[in-house]
């Protein structure tokens, strides 16, 4: 998912037969709100938006929600289950949406150089939304946060190194480093988890003095059995995010089979105030999916799809937890 399906398939078949499988049907925009007009666009992508317009609100927190390749807006809200949240918790979601004449695979192009750096390409786009979000939802500007899958949760890594002064914390599933590439031919290799750097390196990438910037936190989930992207890069991406928050890359605090669950590990980094600037929840028996829990209960919710799958574990409602989003309730 974070690479387009045509170049995989001229690399070899092995890879091909991980993604020939995904053919979404068409999926209607009911719960979301399309917004044509929202500023400069130079990634030529596409906006919508899902807000609770019939309650009276003060400032509310923000969610972007990037999809993986194949996916559309839609989707992704279906599948994630943050419309659900959105509307308990009274905060607004918008999701940016790629377009197949950008990408044959409907991926975000990570791999670009123009479009993962500032003020260029997609970045840029997604830039636009937010701060038209923020002029027309009373947005509380300490309270914005980035989710993605995949193409979507690196693109959503770059978006956090490029504009950390914007973002509270970001939530990253199966995703990879800022500028762990530069050019189309070197996905592959990304994916697989070919590419290992030092801490040092991988920070130095982001051009921002951690010493004088202060960096967004930082959620990682990935699943061990993710064949598409490598759980290396889960590893290098908690490397590259120590370094920006100046503290190491080794574990603070383990939980063991966290919310009850067997299959979810949850690993905590913590700075030199021992403060948790880094999470990493690990799946065990989970591929390249987002982990949900359908149901009606408050701890439910999502549904099962191309790239989710039932875990027993809403994983959405813990990263609305962790984004302060909603109040804790007892022992998790």
């Amino acid at each position: 998912m974070l690479c387009n399906i045509s170049y995989i398939n001229s690399v070899k078949t092995q890879t091909r037969m991980k993604f020939l499988f995904v053919f979404l049907p068409f999926l209607t925009f009911s719960q979301l709100k399309e917004e044509p007009f929202f500023g400069e666009n130079p990634g030529n992508l596409k906006m919508f938006s899902f807000t609770d317009e019939g309650v009276e609100h003060g400032k509310r927190p923000l969610v972007v929600a990037l999809h993986g390749c194949s996916q559309t807006a839609n989707s992704l809200a279906k599948q994630s289950g943050w419309n659900k949240l959105a509307k308990e918790h009274q905060f607004v979601v918008i999701y940016p949406q790629q377009k197949r004449s950008n990408n044959g695979s409907n991926c975000f192009n990570w791999f670009k150089k123009k479009d993962h750096s500032k003020d260029s390409g997609e970045s840029q786009s997604i830039k636009s939304m937010i701060d038209l979000a923020v002029k027309n939802y009373d947005i509380d500007t300490s309270k914005i946060f980035i989710y993605g899958l995949s193409a979507g949760a690196a693109m959503s890594v770059s978006m956090m190194a490029n504009y950390p002064e914007l973002f509270h914390t970001g939530a990253i599933f199966a995703g990879a480093p800022h500028r762990i590439v530069e050019k189309y031919s070197q996905a592959v290799k990304a994916m697989n988890g070919k590419i290992d750097k030092k801490p040092e390196e991988w920070g130095k990438l982001i051009t921002n003095d951690p010493a004088e910037q202060d960096y967004p936190k930082l959620i990682v989930f990935h699943g061990e059995k993710d064949g598409i992207v490598d759980i290396n890069n889960a590893r290098e991406l908690i490397e590259q995010w120590s370094y920006l928050h100046q503290t190491d890359a080794e574990q603070d605090s383990v939980i063991e089979h966290f919310a009850n669950n067997e299959n979810v590990q949850k690993i905590s980094y913590w700075n030199k105030n021992k403060e948790e600037v880094i999470t990493f929840y690990k799946i065990a028996n989970l591929g390249h999916a987002l982990p949900v829990d359908p149901g009606e209960n408050k701890k439910q919710g999502g549904e099962t799809g191309a790239f989710a799958k039932d875990m027993d574990f809403f994983s959405t409602y813990y990263v609305a937890k962790d984004f302060g989003l909603v109040k804790m309730e007892g022992i998790e």
